[in-house]
């Protein structure tokens, strides 16, 4: 009984730190002109990368990160910049009423979101991949490591489920009310970004100053 108590906490903290509900407003924003399928892909192709990404963070991500010399805070710190930029879009991005945006990128694959900033840095960010690296080294043997693959994949699944939720709330939505989730949920992604940045230069101080 102990044993599913300890994996039901660590469920419990992987699906907290991706916390898919975050995942909505960006998805919901970069994906309002596509259709039902390919917003179905987007959401499939955002799950993938997470469990993907997840799952090679615990087994092997302790490593790769030693071997570009790079530390959680930095990784942290980097993602939460990114996630900004995001979110500045999101608030003073272009819209039909003809406000001020950010300069425009190239065209791209309409898909790419899913992997970046979807999955990563937001879903799948420093923060769940710091936990699963913890826990990853953490595990004792097979029969624990197979228990961990199964939450990654609980996790993932989970992430599927609040986008594709995504798209029947955009369905009841008109655009006026999308665009004012967008805004606020723009100030909502800022803060998270700010809060990842502020931690990360945070322990970076922290481990300077030992």
């Amino acid at each position: 009984m102990s044993e599913v108590t300890h994996y039901i906490k660590i469920f419990i903290a992987i699906a907290v730190l991706v916390n898919p509900i975050e995942g909505i407003p960006l998805f919901i924003t970069n994906t309002r002109s596509l259709s039902h399928d390919q917003k179905l892909l987007i959401a499939r192709k955002a799950s993938v990368a997470v469990f993907i990404i997840l799952l090679v963070s615990m087994f092997a991500g302790r490593y790769v990160l030693e071997l570009f010399g790079i530390g959680i805070p930095s990784f942290s710190t980097a993602g939460g910049v990114i996630i900004f930029l995001i979110a500045l879009q999101m608030v003073i991005g272009k819209t039909d009423s003809g406000e001020k945006s950010l300069p425009s990128e190239p065209p791209q694959d309409y898909s790419d979101i899913a992997i970046v900033p979807l999955a990563i840095p937001l879903l799948a960010g420093p923060g769940a991949i710091s936990s699963v690296i913890v826990y990853g080294g953490r595990s004792s043997g097979l029969v624990e490591d197979i228990f961990l693959s199964v939450i990654v994949i609980v996790v993932a699944a989970s992430v599927f489920i609040a986008l594709n939720i995504a798209t029947r709330m955009e369905k009841a939505m008109n655009q006026t009310a999308i665009k004012i989730m967008t805004k606020i949920s723009g100030l909502l992604v800022a803060a998270i970004a700010v809060e990842l940045v502020f931690t990360g230069l945070k322990n970076m101080y922290e481990q300077s100053a030992k």
